[in-house]
C-alpha cells in the first residue's frame, strides 16, 4: 500500500512539473492553476419520452449577454446523432460567445440593480424590524456599501429617523463616493 501511494506521488510530482495537469505557466505563484472552461458549459441535454416509445431528444444553448437572451434547440434527428447535434450547439455557443461578449466585472459592478431605489450602486434603503415583546418598531436607514483596498466590505448607515429621507440619502451616497474614492488609493 505504501509503495503505491509513493508511485501515485512520484508520477503526479512529474505531471506537475511537465505542466500537464493544467498548471498556470504564467503564474506568479508556482502552485497555482488555471481554471477550466467547462466544455458544455450553457449547453444542456433534453430528451422527451414518446408514447411509442421513442425517445427524441437534442441539445439547447442558453444564454444570456448584458440583458439579451439567446436559445436555440439542436435535435438529433436533424444533425444526424447525438455528437453532430452536440457538436453543432458547441459551434453555435463558440460563436454567439465571441459575438457577444460577458460583461468585465467592473461594468457589472457599476451597472444598477432593477430593483435598485436609489440610482446609484452600492446605495440601499433598508428596514429594521425591532420586536420587543408586544410591540414591533420599525427603523428605516440609507446604507452606503463599498469595497475597501483590502477587498473587505464596509457599510456606513444613516438614520431616516435622525436625518430625514433625502438628507440620509445624500449622506450615503456621499459616504460610499468617499469610500470608493480612498480604496482607489
Amino acid at each position: 500500500m505504501r509503495g503505491e501511494i509513493l508511485i501515485a506521488v512520484v508520477l503526479f510530482t512529474r505531471l506537475l512539473s511537465q505542466g500537464l495537469l493544467g498548471r498556470s505557466s504564467h503564474s506568479s505563484r508556482p502552485n497555482s492553476f488555471m481554471a477550466r472552461k467547462n466544455p458544455r458549459r450553457n449547453i444542456s441535454r433534453i430528451e422527451n419520452a414518446r408514447p411509442n416509445g421513442k425517445v427524441y431528444g437534442g441539445w439547447e444553448v442558453r444564454m444570456q449577454r448584458r440583458g439579451k437572451k439567446y436559445e436555440k434547440f439542436f435535435s438529433d434527428l436533424n444533425f444526424g446523432g447525438k455528437r453532430a447535434a452536440l457538436h453543432a450547439a458547441k459551434e453555435y455557443r463558440d460563436e454567439l460567445e465571441q459575438r457577444h461578449k460577458k460583461m468585465t466585472v467592473r461594468q457589472s459592478a457599476n451597472k444598477p440593480s432593477v430593483r435598485n431605489q436609489s440610482g446609484l450602486v452600492g446605495v440601499r434603503l433598508h428596514q429594521q424590524v425591532d420586536r420587543r415583546g408586544e410591540f414591533e418598531y420599525t427603523y428605516w436607514y440609507w446604507v452606503a456599501q463599498w469595497t475597501d483596498g483590502r477587498g473587505r466590505r464596509r457599510t456606513k448607515s444613516f438614520s431616516v429617523h435622525q436625518y430625514g429621507d433625502d438628507e440620509a440619502c445624500r449622506l450615503a451616497r456621499e459616504a460610499r463616493a468617499k469610500g470608493v474614492r480612498k480604496a482607489k488609493r
